[in-house]
């Protein structure tokens, strides 16, 4: 039987929902670049990132995934959508400020989580130590060594009345405590760490730490909270690396957020800590695109005989306009045009494009390519960065935003066109131009553009280089994708 464009599986634009419904297009058809799965599991970088839609939840899904064909990795993702950053706050005791507490509120924690998964290893020597046996006993006794998620051991231990019975739980500063003793967290995450870090096993323990997103929704003091995360998995991971513990933490955060956290030393972590998400290559050769092998290899795992996609189903190049003459332009470098360069968007174009070409039999029609393209900059590309601006910008600032480009009719413009345009409606007259544009311009869906002295046309967007500054002196341009959404397409 005939395989249809439109009955290839592409993907999801949910990790989460891939890894649930079909995660065999996260084993088998992941794409390791750069060995990054062996980085997570065996070497000293801790720190994902990468900006919205980059694979950072898809990389924790494939982790997760693999691990459990695998008796001897024991993988747990945990996210903190729905953390409780008020609660969190009141789990370490004291005078002192909340962010001084928050390194060992986090190491409570997590501490919690890994020792849940120490549990699980029965191949391990440590779990027959007395020492150990009486942590898990204790944590076991206070309801904390099931619990399933972070949110939930926030909630129980942030109380006020919590305490931790010791159940004859071994050397408190140096003294035996008597059994009945309860005592505050403070005093027990230092303990903790110096069991956790005496686990021995020939399996390996991975912690993953996914969903710091939704803090751009949040207060500053989220942004404290998330500072010390990051800061506290940095020290522990140090701390089971110099004491041969096979455990480690891996934090996945999106470019921007890490960009705004607090604290002097965020350039030493992104230098020795970090591994970038960058799946950028030149669009004068999107042959060698990283997106295309992706999507190959995931069409791959259900139509094996389907080598290549651009082969099999679209044509070599494709003109935008009837009027246009000659062949027109490469369609691999037509369609990542639209995106910006991530898996997410990507998959997404390709999937709108599917939608266009249901039942169809053979190679793909201009009409459909171009009719996907058009459903995907509506109904994708411009709510994609409507919500990547969540957390900065809010959603009728956005929208006012939105119309006013548009009127402009035209896809390159000023600063100063900008703000003519909006001088004659008092509606936009609390809009902060700059702000706004400069937040555009952070999640690529406008750009600058400016020709040199030669005619040469030069493109300057934060997806090609996360380096790049936005140049008000410059004309604006809108991103491809977005051009349709706003009638500014041809």
């Amino acid at each position: 039987m005939t395989t249809k464009f439109s009955d290839l599986k592409l993907g999801y634009a949910s990790a989460e929902e891939e890894g649930s419904s079909s995660p065999v297009l996260l084993l088998n058809g992941y794409l390791d670049i750069g060995d990054m799965t062996k980085e997570a599991r065996l070497g000293t970088k801790y720190l994902w990132l990468g900006y919205k839609g980059s694979g950072k939840s898809a990389f924790g899904e494939h982790l997760r995934l693999t691990s459990q064909a695998d008796s001897h990795e024991f993988t747990e993702v945990c996210r903190l959508g729905d953390f409780p950053y008020k609660n969190f706050k009141s789990i370490i005791r004291g005078t002192a400020e909340p962010e001084s507490r928050f390194p060992s509120a986090w190491s409570w924690l997590l501490l919690i989580k890994l020792f849940n998964s120490f549990s699980k290893d029965v191949g391990s020597p440590t779990n027959k130590e007395s020492e150990f046996i009486s942590t898990l006993d204790t944590l076991r006794h206070a309801g904390l060594i099931l619990s399933d998620s972070l949110r939930d051991l926030t909630l129980v231990t942030s109380k006020i009345n919590f305490k931790i019975p010791l159940l004859g739980f071994g050397e408190a500063g140096g003294e035996r405590t008597s059994q009945d003793k309860e005592l505050d967290v403070e005093f027990f995450v230092p303990q903790m760490k110096a069991i956790a870090a005496t686990f021995k096993s020939e399996s390996r323990h991975l912690l993953i730490i996914d969903g710091l997103d939704d803090i751009l929704s949040k207060r500053d003091v989220q942004y404290d909270s998330l500072a010390a995360l990051v800061f506290e998995v940095g020290q522990l991971n140090a701390h089971f690396r110099n004491n041969n513990t096979p455990a480690k933490i891996i934090l996945l955060c999106r470019t921007d957020l890490f960009e705004r956290l607090p604290g002097p030393n965020k350039n030493k972590i992104r230098m020795d800590s970090s591994v970038i998400l960058d799946w950028f290559n030149d669009p004068r050769n999107p042959e060698k695109s990283k997106l295309i092998e992706l999507v190959n290899r995931k069409v791959g795992v259900t139509h094996p005989r389907i080598g290549n996609i651009f082969h099999s189903f679209f044509p070599k190049t494709i003109a935008q306009r009837d009027k246009d003459h000659g062949e027109g332009q490469p369609i691999r470098s037509f369609l990542l045009d639209f995106t910006r360069h991530t898996p997410r968007d990507f998959i997404q174009v390709l999937t709108a494009i599917q939608r266009h070409a249901v039942g169809h039999e053979g190679p793909l029609t201009r009409d459909q390519i171009l009719e996907g393209v058009r459903d995907y900059s509506i109904n994708y590309f411009l709510p994609e960065i409507k919500d990547e601006m969540v957390g900065y910008i809010d959603s009728h600032t956005f929208e006012l935003m939105q119309g006013l480009i548009s009127s402009l009719g035209k896809r390159e413009f000023t600063l100063q066109e900008l703000s003519e345009r909006a001088s004659k409606h008092a509606k936009y007259s609390k809009l902060d131009f700059e702000e706004i544009i400069n937040r555009l311009f952070e999640c690529s869906a406008i750009g600058n553009i400016y020709y040199n002295s030669r005619g040469e046309t030069h493109y300057t967007f934060k997806y090609r280089n996360r380096h790049s500054a936005l140049n008000n002196e410059h004309s604006l341009i809108l991103h491809k994708g977005i051009w349709k959404a706003l009638n500014l397409g041809r």
